[in-house]
């Protein structure tokens, strides 16, 4: 019963292979479509962890890694299925004309004997051809979503290396040596896997019992973080067959060829004009004659309405308009990942929340650490006050009892005017700091004294900064050069800041 069972299986799966072409082009359509149509998705995924990632850390670096590993796998997939809806069309075209015109007849074209021999023996049949184009198809179908498990799977191990990494902070607080050794000793096991992985399982060939045994644990760990265990007979099956295996050996330059050599292929019309995206050009000298659309309001508006372009993030600073028409303008002062860094190391000042991956639902009770200190100096003083009233309640000292609870009746009341008072008195500050990493000038007189600034989410991208208001009334008619020097901090010399120099040149158009 169960052969039975059995025999009907794989004539059925047998079937469905003949058929399956159906199949793939229908799913290829709909992916396509689905691809195409998520790249300002992807955009906005990418922007997003661009403007909120941490800086200097270990998860900044592997967010960043995650950011070209999901471009990366959007090209891949893009192209693998393009390639395979073009040669399915052409298969279905060799079948028709197949139909039309029969098999090849070299006799017929007539050709010399040497060519007709290389034809013959390089060709063979029409049938042969639309087998081979048969073959590449579905491999290729089948390469492309192998690919895609294989980028899913590199995700997951990038999520959970982000949750490890937390995990450890949350336990163990800033210990870098508890949070270094977890990751260290992680990736450490991660790269064993992943040897195993491009070698096609060297250390699962190896024939000692103990090792297999003890490897079996590692790799049963990684398998399941990374959910590898769902498409491992797909790869196993791509791997055990010579032809497929190339294709597999294959990956790795193509998606070296893919997502570093093809993107920097640029055709040049016109190479006597400056480059205006070169990210050095706008912290130079030069910047004073160059117009960079994204550090204007207005014309960073216009530009995405008329070309179509994704938004990009706002660099260091924006002015609202490059011609301004009104008595009075605004600039955006973006604070930045590194800020972090330069705002504790520098200015010693208290962060309200704590930096990298956190879950608003577990951190909703969260409070500035300013905030913690003076509730725990609270409760200090609290306790004391219970505890002498405990006394006084034993003597029967109705009077001492009475002053007792009036103290702690005033520390009660005076909580929400300190907490209030504790975070003017912090905000403030960090306002200030921010002013002073920020130096404005125009036309090389400083300017920071005429801003009016106020802590803003900008809606291009949210990104998080000060925004300015101020008067242009003592400003004459004509051209101006705003300039910002940016005090950042030096991610490669520890504990140290470099000067950013940032020129906007702007129109005033008043009467």
């Amino acid at each position: 019963m169960k052969t039975d069972k059995r025999n009907s299986f794989i004539e059925w799966v047998e079937m469905l292979q003949q058929e399956s072409w159906q199949l793939e082009l229908l799913i290829s359509g709909f992916a396509l479509y689905g691809i195409w149509a998520s790249q300002d998705m992807l955009q906005m995924i990418q922007d997003y962890i661009n403007i909120n990632k941490p800086s200097g850390s270990v998860g900044a670096k592997v967010v960043a890694l995650l950011t070209v590993m999901l471009r990366a796998g959007w090209l891949i997939f893009f192209i693998n299925l393009l390639i395979h809806v073009v040669l399915r069309g052409l298969w279905i075209g060799a079948i028709g004309l197949r139909y039309v015109s029969g098999n090849i007849d070299y006799d017929e074209l007539n050709y010399s004997e040497y060519f007709t021999k290389y034809f013959k023996k390089k060709i063979g049949s029409f049938d042969d051809y639309i087998e081979k184009l048969e073959k590449i198809c579905s491999v290729i179908f089948a390469y492309t979503f192998l690919l895609f498990f294989i980028f899913l799977s590199f995700t997951f191990f990038i999520i959970f290396n982000l949750l490890l990494g937390n995990t450890v902070e949350y336990f163990f607080g800033n210990d870098s040596m508890a949070i270094g050794t977890s990751l260290v000793t992680f990736w450490f096991f991660a790269l064993i896997v992943f040897v195993d992985f491009i070698t096609l399982g060297a250390f699962k060939k190896v024939r000692n019992e103990g090792f297999s045994k003890y490897y079996s644990y590692i790799y049963k760990f990684f398998s399941f973080i990374t959910l590898s265990f769902i498409y491992r007979p797909l790869l196993y099956n791509f791997i055990d067959y010579k032809y497929t295996r190339r294709l597999f050996w294959f990956s790795i330059p193509y998606i070296f060829i893919l997502t570093l050599v093809a993107p920097k292929f640029v055709l040049e019309a016109n190479p006597y004009f400056p480059d205006l995206k070169t990210k050095h050009n706008q912290f130079n000298k030069t910047s004073e004659y160059i117009l960079d659309w994204n550090n204007y309001d207005d014309l960073r508006e216009e530009h995405i309405a008329i070309s179509g372009e994704h938004r990009r993030s706002i660099s260091l600073i924006s002015l609202s308009n490059y011609r301004i028409k009104d008595s009075y303008a605004a600039l955006f002062l973006r604070q930045i990942g590194s800020d972090e860094k330069l705002l504790s190391k520098k200015y010693k000042l208290t962060p309200y929340r704590k930096s990298g991956l956190r879950n608003r639902l577990l951190s909703i009770n969260e409070k500035d650490s300013l905030i913690l200190e003076y509730n725990k100096q609270k409760i200090i003083e609290l306790k004391k006050l219970v505890k002498e009233k405990r006394k006084l309640k034993k003597e029967k000292d109705l009077v001492g009892i009475k002053r007792i609870n009036l103290k702690i009746d005033s520390i009660r009341l005076d909580e929400i005017k300190k907490v209030e008072k504790v975070k003017e008195d912090k905000i403030l500050s960090l306002r200030n700091v921010l002013m002073e990493i920020n130096k404005i000038s125009i036309d090389g007189k400083p300017f920071n004294k005429n801003l009016s600034c106020k802590f803003y989410i900008n809606p291009n991208l949210n990104e998080k900064g000060l925004l300015c208001d101020f008067s242009v009334d003592s400003l004459s008619k004509g051209e101006h050069l705003l300039t910002l020097r940016r005090t950042v901090y030096n991610k490669i010399k520890k504990d140290s800041t470099n000067i950013l120099t940032l020129n906007l040149p702007f129109w005033v158009l008043k009467n």
